[in-house]
């Protein structure tokens, strides 16, 4: 692979024009014109630079065979840093330029039969992804690259990567046989005027959390243990976007009064989104728009945490079908199928987002001055991707080799980082942020409305809203089976079940992560009806009211309108 330095640099500029405002009066002849006393004004960034540094020599595979993940993985990488020299947040797109990608000769290897994978230098954060499940976007001179990854720097932060190319497993002797591929690395750089948690600007929510909280570590560590009775913290981890910054255990100053409802601060992502869990649903229905409380954040209630998505009705199920793998996805395929494609191809809306979809339609947007221009386009999670390593059973399942399909019994990656190891298999690796590609390389649980760069976009047409990963609970204080009766997410949920994201495994049924109302463990298994409960992002740069929060419940943010 020949690599070069190119980059291109974008910025978007909104041009102020001077409006000239006509007062008209009966009579043509009697016009006023007022105009501004001084022009608008742009001043234009004084610094954009992203610099790219070769660390490594160009990737040059000599008689190249199809690998499977496990080995392209480990194939030498080839390794570039990024480094934004200047003030001011840059977003990079990582793309490669397929030398080849219109040519139609049967010389080249198609760009469909290679695969990639980019990390942070010195990990493997996920699978090889097919070079053709990225985005194709415009880089320079109208060509065209395959978007691999996307990343955000901060005034002069500089982040180094490891880039892995290989022929995938499956191209045949046929398809593969004296072929060849050329590709560099192409990064595009634009720059955007986006709060962070460098720089999170004035009156931000975002600028709120990080004055009235120091970044610790964990006192417990998370998906191992319960968070303790005396743990109150904000902690760091890495996630699709960067470096998100978590709540964990006894908590009580991430209370924030929006919509008229009250919200739990679970996480900032690493694009400086803010991402809430419901607390108090503040009697809000689809048949009564009318707020029961002026201060529903020092409200509670065992149920108060559940959306009233069709009435008073809070409880759903996950899907309403039970008996194949293909029901753990928040949207799904076919079932009785063959393939782990086709089971897990996201065209159908499972019950759950439907649900949630409606709580949207018929309560959320209906609140006074609220805008889906607030909420972030952040991914939701539905971790589909199947274990494969025959050490984790611990339930002592009779596996196979068909995995995620059909009837077949096997667990979902989700399973494998919560539940801990045991004398008869692995598993509690710790849970996790970056939500892995799916079996194939894609980005099947990655679910988006509108970005393809770092989602799937498949909820085109459905609302921002989504439900908490098993990984963020786990995060949050939970683990697995473990009683937790002090951390803040079980606040408001003390009696009923309710839905996490996460697919656990197939048993016959499709399980999916919940968690336990009364105990505040996570757990798993197929319900007729677990809670609603329902997450959001709001936008990085969301303002609050001037001099009011500080997060408690008898002072909650409050989002500005």
């Amino acid at each position: 692979m020949n690599d070069n330095n190119e980059k291109k640099i974008k910025i978007y500029v909104a041009l102020l024009i001077t409006v000239i405002c006509v007062i008209g009066v009966s009579y043509a002849w009697f016009r006023l014109y007022l105009s501004q006393s001084e022009n608008n004004k742009i001043t234009a960034r004084t610094c954009f630079d992203v610099s790219f540094t070769e660390n490594t020599d160009k990737i040059s595979l000599v008689d190249a065979v199809p690998e499977d993940d496990s080995d392209g993985l480990r194939e030498k990488p080839f390794t570039f840093t990024l480094k934004n020299n200047c003030e001011g947040y840059v977003k990079a797109y990582i793309t490669i330029d397929s030398a080849y990608r219109t040519s139609t000769s049967s010389s080249y290897l198609k760009d469909n039969q290679v695969k990639v994978n980019v990390s942070p230098k010195g990990t493997v954060v996920s699978n090889g992804m097919l070079l053709t499940a990225g985005e194709l976007m415009e880089i320079d001179n109208n060509n065209k690259g395959y978007v691999i990854n996307v990343t955000g720097l901060e005034s002069n932060e500089e982040k180094s990567f490891d880039l892995r190319l290989w022929m995938d497993g499956a191209v045949t002797q046929s398809d593969g046989l004296n072929k060849t591929w050329e590709g560099s690395v192409v990064v595009s750089a634009v720059a955007e005027n986006h709060a962070t948690w460098t720089n999170p600007g004035e009156g931000t929510l975002l600028a709120a959390i990080k004055k009235d909280n120091t970044v610790t570590i964990p006192i417990t560590i998370p998906g191992t243990d319960v968070s303790s009775d005396n743990e109150a913290i904000l902690a760091s981890t890495t996630d699709d976007y960067g470096t998100s910054y978590y709540f964990r255990g006894a908590v009580t100053n991430n209370f924030v009064e929006y919509a008229n409802m009250c919200w739990r601060i679970v996480r900032v992502t690493g694009d400086g989104s803010i991402k809430l869990v419901l607390y108090n649903y503040n009697g809000l229905t689809s048949t009564n728009n009318t707020p029961a409380s002026s201060t529903p954040c020092n409200v509670t209630g065992d149920t108060y945490a559940y959306a009233r998505y069709d009435g008073d009705t809070y409880y759903s199920e996950f899907n309403s079908g039970k008996y194949d793998n293909a029901y753990v996805g928040f949207m799904y395929g076919a079932a009785s199928t063959s393939s782990y494609v086709e089971a897990h191809a996201n065209t159908n809306a499972s019950t759950i987002l439907i649900n949630l979809n409606k709580w949207y339609t018929n309560v959320l947007s209906k609140q006074a001055n609220f805008s889906d221009s607030q909420l972030a386009d952040t991914i939701w999670c539905n971790d589909k991707s199947v274990v494969t390593d025959a050490t984790f059973n611990p339930e002592r399942w009779t596996l196979g080799t068909n995995y995620g399909y059909a009837k077949n019994k096997n667990y979902y990656g989700a399973a494998k980082r919560l539940v801990q190891a045991s004398s008869f298999s692995a598993g509690g690796t710790g849970p996790s942020l970056i939500c892995p590609n799916d079996n194939n390389g894609g980005k099947l649980s990655k679910f988006t409305v509108s970005d393809t760069t770092n989602g799937n976009g498949a909820l085109s047409g459905y609302a921002k809203v989504g439900l908490l990963t098993a990984d963020e609970i786990a995060f949050a204080g939970g683990t697995a089976v473990t009683t937790n009766s002090t951390y803040y997410i079980k606040g408001n949920a003390n009696s009923d079940h309710w839905w996490a994201l996460s697919p656990n495994g197939f048993s016959g049924l499709a399980r999916v992560w919940f968690v336990n109302g009364s105990s505040g463990s996570l757990d798993y298994s197929v319900g007729n009806g677990r809670g609603v409960r329902p997450s959001l992002s709001l936008v990085s740069n969301i303002k609050i009211s001037s001099g009011t929060g500080t997060g408690t419940a008898t002072n909650p943010y409050k989002i500005a309108f």
